[in-house]
């Protein structure tokens, strides 16, 4: 009995030194710092030969590896969207009134993960809000440029999370879209209602301009929801990866770019982080699954509001990454509730709670650049924001409560 005790705790110490490296590892290297959680996880529940199955599991899942290699190609796809003028030609040929200018400009940016893309925004925001506060430009410049993430189908920042609930990211979109209608409607309450409207050009308008940028975002999820509807192809990745290099391999055509810009253009996306932080992403969820972690931590009796409401926003403000919260507290669930699949619900409240918590992170990496690019502090910062996100978390803890 005694020996069993001994062994219980060796796991739980061993969980909490992942954890804890996992969040001090990750301000610096997510992928690290998932592989490092993984193995010291591993080693201290199921040992050493189990861990390397389940490092071996991963990498040769079909699945997994395709959607590595699609989230690989959206940086790609970003920086050819920048270095082709595709993005200056989307901005520059929007005709709308400044609030929606301002909005819009910052969230069709933000669909793509472009290294630094905060600062893509940033000048948008900042040469049509001149007058408004530093710290509401940077308000402004966060907030909106995450709304359309916060539904992207194939986005790494919704995709992923869904994946590891076990839910089809389209059937949840539905339940996302009044909290997206909130999120867009708490901005524009907060943050932009008392911005002048008027704005002036210096040339007329090219309409076809706006035509290939748009076609470029938007093609990825017309094929990826088109083929998942018509074919029974698995893995369903495979289309996520062929939709993504479709629009990758336009904008190349499309900018008349050789191969050697296409290299630099690929080299200066990194797009072996993103391929490696999914790759860790899985690794964790095995060996979390495999040791029992999910089925123990259930066992404490923790209260399912506070795991999907504060844990899950705890995990995601700490580490800046939606990846973490969701690889955490959806397996947790799931054990829980004895179930494969989150109800759909729940997966979109606990979702929005990670994803509040990821947008006011400190380590996420479009705070630091945009309190820098706008000279305003934290403190300010965030005490612009908080009203908005205060009402969104109580919304979803409300919800939460009704729901289960």
């Amino acid at each position: 009995m005694s020996s069993h005790r001994d062994h219980m705790a060796v796991e739980w110490i061993g969980f909490l030194v992942a954890v804890t490296i996992l969040l001090v590892v990750s301000l610096k290297d997510l992928s690290l710092a998932l592989l490092l959680g993984s193995v010291i996880l591993g080693i201290a529940t199921i040992g050493t030969t189990a861990t390397l199955q389940s490092f071996a599991r991963t990498v040769a899942s079909a699945d997994v590896v395709l959607l590595a290699l699609a989230m690989g190609l959206f940086p790609i796809l970003g920086s050819l969207l920048h270095e082709t003028g595709a993005l200056d030609d989307l901005i520059e040929n929007l005709r709308v009134g400044r609030r929606l200018f301002l909005s819009l400009s910052a969230a069709l940016i933000g669909l793509l993960p472009v290294p630094g893309g905060a600062l893509l925004s940033a000048p948008l925001v900042d040469g049509d809000a001149a007058t408004l506060s530093p710290e509401r430009r940077f308000a402004i410049n966060i907030w909106f440029r995450h709304v359309l993430i916060f539904i992207y189908p194939i986005g790494p920042t919704l995709l992923v999370p869904a994946k590891i609930a076990g839910v089809p990211v389209y059937a949840v979109i539905p339940y996302l879209l009044p909290f997206l209608v909130l999120l867009i409607a708490l901005g524009y309450l907060f943050l932009l209602r008392d911005v002048d409207d008027e704005m002036t050009y210096a040339r007329e308008a090219d309409s076809g301009k706006l035509v290939k940028p748009l076609l470029l975002i938007l093609i990825p999820p017309a094929i990826h929801l088109s083929l998942t509807a018509l074919t029974p192809i698995e893995p369903t990745e495979i289309i996520i990866f062929f939709a993504v290099l479709a629009s990758v391999v336009l904008a190349i055509v499309w900018g008349g770019l050789d191969i050697r810009k296409v290299a630099r253009v690929t080299r200066a996306a990194k797009p072996w982080k993103f391929f490696f932080i999914i790759i860790g992403i899985y690794l964790f969820i095995y060996v979390f699954t495999e040791a029992g972690m999910d089925a123990r931590i259930s066992g404490l009796d923790v209260p399912l509001i506070v795991m999907c409401m504060g844990v899950a926003f705890f995990l995601a403000f700490v580490t800046g990454r939606t990846q973490v919260a969701a690889s955490v507290v959806f397996p947790t669930y799931l054990s829980s509730a004895g179930l494969f699949v989150m109800p759909y619900s729940i997966f979109s409240i606990t979702y929005l709670s990670i994803f509040l918590g990821h947008l006011l992170s400190p380590v996420h990496p479009c705070i630091p650049l945009s309190l820098e690019y706008f000279k305003t502090s934290i403190g300010a910062a965030f005490r612009t924001m908080g009203i908005p996100t205060a009402i969104m978390l109580c919304v979803a803890v409300v919800l939460f409560v009704l729901f289960t």
